[in-house]
């Protein structure tokens, strides 16, 4: 089952170019597949480094009986989303279209550990948030860059 989540990129310096290099009627397709990649890459170093790559805030620790039970199944110690190969950090892809850059999942519990919440048998068990979706600064810098090379003449 595909979930769709939407992760708005804000920023005056971002939004501008973009209506800038729409603005001059260029084809934006690759301007956003390359924008759609810097997405990818930025939510694989948050999966890596275990923090919000906006703020660069550590996630929250697991719950200690999370940490038991992985222990129990021998996938402990080891990254927090990343359990197994086919799972969270592997299910993204970039996808990019004239008007949009996004990098999806199609692991249904990837909106609940970025945005954390009530889950399990009645919703008994709180999620913490561990955002991985967002741009690093240098990512943010590194989409910039892009549009401003898709901009010049």
């Amino acid at each position: 089952m595909a979930l769709d989540i939407a992760i708005r990129i804000t920023g005056d310096d971002i939004e501008g170019a973009l209506r800038q290099l729409i603005g001059q009627a260029k084809d934006t397709r690759p301007a956003m597949r390359a924008i759609s990649e810097t997405l990818l890459d930025s939510i694989e170093e948050a999966l890596e480094r275990e923090a919000d790559p906006e703020t660069g805030a550590p996630w929250p620790a697991l719950a200690q009986s999370t940490i038991l039970a992985r222990m129990a199944m021998g996938k402990w110690p080891g990254k927090m989303l990343q359990l197994s190969q086919g799972g969270l950090a592997s299910s993204f892809t970039a996808n990019a279209g004239p008007t949009y850059a996004a990098a999806t999942s199609n692991k249904p519990y990837a909106r609940i550990h970025h945005m954390g919440g009530q889950a399990g048998r009645g919703r008994r068990t709180k999620i913490p948030a561990r955002p991985y979706a967002g741009l690093t600064p240098e990512h943010r810098q590194e989409v910039l860059d892009i549009l401003q090379r898709h901009l010049a003449p």
